[in-house]
């Protein structure tokens, strides 16, 4: 794992993205991978993010 890694999380599925707007976690920044074409967004790691991503994997 490298650094970037352990910082922050490259979320690449949208409905994931979609639901941790709608809980109030914002994206720093959206961008297009140059390895795949595939669109992401990039978080910030946090005790908060990790709580919204815990509970959409439970859902």
């Amino acid at each position: 794992m490298n650094d970037m890694t352990k910082e922050y999380f490259f979320c690449y599925t949208k409905s994931m993205s979609l639901y941790l707007k709608e809980n109030g976690i914002n994206y720093l920044f959206k961008a297009i991978s140059i390895k795949n074409n595939q669109i992401f967004t990039l978080y910030k790691k946090t005790d908060e993010l990790q709580k919204a991503l815990d509970k959409f994997n439970q859902e």
